[in-house]
């Protein structure tokens, strides 16, 4: 009940913050060459059953995201801040809590203004999560077994990219080139080479090629969508290819309301040998800083 007052109060702190704002909080604040769109919000559903007849299972969910992508213009090159933060956490009656999002994003990269359209680039990405994370499963008894298979910085995705970007407007665009991908797990295998059985390894280097494809387009001044598909191909083979395909609709209800429709799709043998997927609709509190 405590843990449901506090998570309320974040909402209630986040409504009353964002009131403050039309448009965004800090909107003004940037210089004239600085762009922005930079949103957090706070997702908190609750449900408590007490001598219930019908049927029902007690549950709560709640869920902080933080999403930023701050760029600086200026005559020679543009330098872009992509920023992903997400952590939330789901639990239910009879079966303890379980992780509904956690992740770590940050991505810069400096496109140097050789013609409008056609744009070298250098950039660094860095990716990881906040808690633990476990894999579930029981023993003869039938008791829960947790097993831990990932925590924070393990595994820690670092990726040195250059190569040439087609960016014809604020809309699209489209980045080839060359990549470093380094992981690092100290703990939990993620960085093991599985032909070396006498020796784990605990850094992986992955040189290849990269491919960033994005596209985001506003319906309306309540309504946008936007999409990223992400491509890796270790040059190994090409049977060493990872990708992700990331999609979110965008719905303001209200000023203070946001309605979200996402669908991800990942592909990364190194983690399982079947693509994942993931949908979510989510409803709930945004604060708008730009």
């Amino acid at each position: 009940m405590k843990k449901s007052l506090k998570m309320l109060g974040i909402a209630a702190l986040a409504c009353v913050t964002s009131a403050f704002a039309e448009g965004g909080m800090f909107d003004g604040a940037l210089p004239e060459n600085w762009t922005a769109d930079v949103v957090a919000a706070v997702k908190y559903t609750r449900m408590h059953y007490s001598n219930w007849a019908e049927d029902g299972t007690s549950s709560y969910t709640w869920l902080v995201t933080y999403d930023a992508d701050v760029q600086g213009k200026w005559s020679v090159a543009n330098w872009r801040n992509l920023i992903d933060l997400d952590l939330g956490q789901t639990w239910t009656d009879g079966l303890g809590k379980r992780k509904s999002a956690d992740k770590i994003f940050w991505e810069s990269m400096v496109d140097f203004n050789m013609t409008e359209v056609l744009k070298p680039y250098v950039g660094l990405r860095y990716e990881t999560q906040f808690l633990k994370g476990y894999k579930y499963s029981e023993d003869e008894n039938g008791d829960e077994i947790k097993t831990p298979v990932s925590c924070f910085m393990d595994p820690v995705y670092f990726t040195q990219v250059a190569g040439l970007a087609y960016i014809p407007n604020d809309n699209f665009s489209q980045r080839l080139g060359f990549a470093n991908r380094v992981t690092v797990s100290h703990g939990y295998g993620y960085a093991d080479d599985p032909d070396t059985e006498d020796e784990i390894e605990e850094v992986k280097d992955e040189p290849g090629l990269e491919s960033i494809t994005e596209f985001k387009y506003a319906f309306s001044n309540i309504m946008s969508f936007k999409t990223r598909l992400w491509a890796f191909v270790n040059f190994k083979g090409t049977d060493e290819i990872d990708g992700k395909w990331e999609n979110l609709l965008t719905v303001e209800i209200a000023p203070l309301i946001e309605l979200q429709v996402g669908f991800d799709m990942v592909y990364d043998k190194d983690l399982d040998k079947d693509t994942q997927y993931k949908d979510m609709i989510l409803f709930g509190l945004t604060w708008r800083w730009f």
